[in-house]
């Protein structure tokens, strides 16, 4: 063993030995992770350098074990275990400067990612607390209505929860802040930080729970006044119909006066109310849209016309019933003159029809004298001249029943009354001149028919022609005088006659006006019922389940057809009215087909509300499940474009999408549930025939909706395996090239005791060239080992393998957290896990 050879072994030890004491120096230096992250950062480079200096002592190392080799082949046992002493020195201060190395760069690295993570975390808290700080400084938008206030109402509940979440996420960067600050003590993360952070965080969550409560009190304010308003509304319908009842009812006047006062009374009283709900439409005013106030205003508006309406309906009642009730005075007053005078004039002719009937009694007789017929004929002149004198009576009856037919009430009963009295005067008259003409030639006929009564008046026409023919013979029977005086009788009796007869005809033309007016009214009355009838039979036929919304589209607009005849039929039934007469029996059928009119037009109206009803859920149900389809075909191309062209899935460099896309699932499978409860309510009003298409409507979608989330569910299983390879072909590699090299340490290190135990024997110069030769080819790899750079995912797997080791037993004590206090949940305790997943974490039902 030469010199030479100890002297390069002991410079490449010195060498090595002083490397790495200056390299702990220089890591003794950077050992620190207080300070700004500027400084933290450089001490991280500095320490990066000293890792990439780790070749440098390796090559050192190998300088030495190569001088080493040439000293243990010496023959001296002392050199060998001096050398090999030095050797064990060398490989510990080896080992403990790698580890200080791997150490102090993995102490600052983690620091320095945690400051990373933490810093990421806090500038996104701070972007949206900007962002909720300006949608706060805009003013609210006004709304149009109660319902558009109640949406936004619950928007801001939305943002008030969404705040509130955030204060899970402001406590972890608060503990992240104090745990920066324990290892750092850089002024950014000190408590008065921390603090101004919090006070930010209160200052945007004071402003949106009070906007919200800005927003519920506008809410309520509208939803008062709506209340008012149906509720004036509900009173106004109330006392209209009540109105209408009491003057509908049999009272009598003075009761329906004393219940119309107190009515008005009740009505005068809402004014109150009236005023009240257009004070609330000024309160409305600031914080409705223009097109709301001027709703809000119109419904004030219409309250106080019918307000109005119903005063003024009121008064007009009231002034009627006291216009009536003075009429009814003025008519039973006239009744009872009328009642009274009737009497007098049947008593008059009663006495008057009893002395005719004596005086034909006479008259009867065969054997009487020419005195006796003289006596009779005075008789009859004597009741002929009183009945003429009774004539201005008669007129005063006919004057008085004329005035009382002004009034509204009924007078039939009297005009029956004047009629009989006027037709037994007329008979007497009749029955007067006849006999006073005719003797015993003529008796009075008591006809009851108009017809008859013509009959007898041409008859007596023929009669008095005869008279005046034979005007002769009355000279010679009753003298010149006498015969002058029965012609100038016979000329009045005859003019009397014509006016009767004219009084007759005319009566006979308003007999016959009546009889075409009952028969006008029997005829409207059939064709009414049978168009009525028509109109029933329609709605019969339209009505019942349809099977599409196109047919029920049509259903509606039939039944809107038929409304519109329906109401169109009103006019008609007012026009009928006009021929309704006296008749009791006309009057009764009239009424009848008014009721039934009435029925038949609160069924089609209901029809026609029930089918408009019944069309919209159609249509919001169809309108649901187009846009639930539309979203599976755009979600269903957007789940396939994750699909390789070799049908694997492959989300390389699109995992934030993917998590999008799959994170849309939740919201639509409620949608899917609303519109499955909105298909069963359209199922029950839809016919067997279109429950079938509807049916398989839903179905399609549901096995669209199974598809889709089925893909969904591989994507999802191939993301989580995607994850768990990435991190096991690293581990496993790592793994399988240190038991490679393990398994050859071992096998050479036997080859090396091999050597050395024959080492005090002889052998022969073959042998040994032979041996050196075989330790040459061992060490050979070791040296190839060691100078081949190794690869950059060897380098990361080297780097990252503390590092998981570290991760993997804090994830351990975080699963044993639990058992010691199960109240606390594994991500509430373990900061550490939180600093590098930020997350909203909200328990409950969905906040829309």
């Amino acid at each position: 063993m030469t010199l030479q050879e100890q002297q390069e072994f002991t410079d490449n030890l010195d060498s090595a030995k002083s490397w790495m004491k200056a390299i702990q120096e220089r890591l003794k230096a950077n050992d620190n992770t207080q300070g700004p992250r500027q400084a933290l950062e450089a001490r991280l480079r500095e320490t990066e350098k000293i890792r990439q200096s780790e070749e440098e002592g390796r090559v050192k190392m190998d300088m030495v074990l190569v001088a080493a080799e040439q000293l243990l082949q010496d023959g001296n046992e002392e050199l060998r275990n001096h050398t090999h002493t030095q050797l064990k020195d060398l490989k510990g201060l080896w080992e403990e400067t790698c580890t200080y190395i791997t150490h102090c760069h993995s102490r600052i690295e983690w620091v320095w990612l945690h400051w990373s993570e933490y810093l990421k975390a806090y500038q996104e808290f701070e972007l949206w607390l900007t962002k909720q700080q300006r949608s706060h400084d805009v003013e609210l938008e006004a709304q149009l209505g109660v319902k558009e206030k109640l949406w936004q109402v619950d928007q801001q509940r939305v943002v008030v929860s969404d705040i509130k979440g955030q204060a899970v996420l402001l406590e972890r960067l608060l503990d992240e802040a104090a745990a920066l600050h324990n290892r750092t003590q850089d002024p950014s993360v000190d408590p008065q930080a921390q603090e101004r952070l919090q006070e930010a965080y209160n200052h945007v969550r004071d402003r949106a729970e009070e906007r919200l409560s800005l927003l519920q009190k506008i809410c309520e304010q509208h939803q008062t006044h709506q209340g008012c308003v149906q509720r004036f509304q509900s009173w106004l319908l109330s006392k209209t119909k009540e109105l209408t009842e009491v003057m509908g009812r049999n009272d009598t006047a003075e009761e329906k006066l004393k219940a119309l006062k107190a009515l008005d009374d009740s009505v005068a009283c809402e004014e109150k109310a009236l005023l009240d709900i257009e004070g609330m439409v000024e309160s409305l005013r600031p914080n409705t849209s223009p097109a709301g106030v001027e709703e809000v205003v119109e419904e004030a508006e219409e309250l106080r016309l019918g307000w109005q309406r119903l005063r003024e309906g009121l008064c007009k009642a009231d002034e009627g019933l006291r216009s009536s009730l003075d009429t009814h005075s003025q008519y039973m007053t006239r009744c009872q003159r009328l009642g009274d005078d009737i009497g007098r004039l049947r008593e008059q002719l009663k006495g008057l029809d009893q002395e005719l009937e004596e005086t034909q009694d006479c008259r009867d007789r065969i054997d009487h004298t020419e005195e006796q017929m003289v006596g009779q004929w005075t008789k009859y002149t004597g009741v002929r001249n009183t009945l003429a004198g009774e004539e201005s009576q008669v007129e005063l009856l006919k004057a008085q029943l004329r005035e009382l037919f002004r009034f509204s009430e009924d007078s039939r009963h009297l005009s029956h009354d004047v009629l009989a009295v006027v037709k037994e005067h007329q008979r007497y008259v009749l029955g007067s001149l006849c006999l006073c003409l005719c003797g015993s030639f003529f008796k009075p006929q008591n006809k009851t028919t108009n017809k008859c009564l013509l009959k007898e008046s041409v008859q007596l026409q023929e009669r008095f022609s005869l008279l005046e023919v034979k005007g002769d013979l009355l000279d010679s029977v009753f003298g010149p005088e006498r015969s002058d005086g029965l012609q100038s009788e016979l000329s009045t009796a005859m003019r009397n006659r014509e006016l009767l007869h004219v009084q007759l005809q005319q009566r006979k033309s308003r007999l016959q006006a009546f009889i075409s007016r009952t028969k006008d009214f029997t005829d409207t009355y059939k064709l009414m019922c049978s168009k009525l009838s028509s109109i029933k039979g329609r709605l019969m036929t339209a009505d019942g389940l349809q099977p599409d919304i196109l047919a029920k589209k049509s259903q509606s607009d039939q039944f809107g057809v038929i409304l519109k005849d329906v109401e169109d039929y009103e006019a008609q039934i007012m026009a009928l009215e006009t021929l309704v007469s006296s008749s009791q029996t006309n009057r009764i059928q009239f009424e009848k087909l008014c009721d039934e009119w009435k029925h038949l037009h609160i069924a089609v109206k209901a029809k026609v509300d029930e089918s408009d009803k019944i069309v919209a859920e159609h249509e919001r149900f169809h309108d649901s499940l187009l846009n639930i389809e539309k979203w599976l075909m755009i979600m269903k191309q957007k789940l396939m474009s994750f699909h390789s062209p070799t049908g694997e899935w492959s989300i390389e460099g699109r995992r934030h999408e993917a998590e999008r896309a799959l994170g849309e699932f939740p919201e639509k499978e409620l949608q899917l549930q609303q519109v499955d409860i909105q298909g069963q309510g359209v199922l029950k009003k839809t016919s067997e025939e279109g429950q079938v298409h509807i049916l398989g409507d839903m179905k399609r979608l549901k096995d669209s909706w199974l598809a889709l989330y089925e893909m969904s569910l591989n994507l999802h299983r191939y993301k989580k395996s995607t994850q768990q390879f990435l991190f096991s072909e690293s581990r496993g590699h790592h793994e399988s090239r240190r038991k490679e090299f393990d398994s050859w340490l071992f096998k050479q290190n036997e080859l090396l005791s091999e050597i050395l135990s024959s080492t005090g024997a002889a052998h022969s110069a073959k042998n040994v060239r032979l041996k050196q030769d075989t330790l040459k080819v061992s060490f050979n790899p070791v040296l190839l080992l060691y100078q081949q750079k190794p690869g950059l995912l060897q380098r990361v797997c080297r780097l990252a393998l503390p590092l998981w080791l570290l991760f993997l037993a804090l994830l351990l004590l975080a699963f044993l957290l639990p058992l010691m206090d199960e109240g606390n949940s594994c991500s509430l305790s373990n900061n550490f896990a939180r600093s590098f997943n930020i997350m909203l974490r909200y328990e409950g039902p969905p906040p829309t």
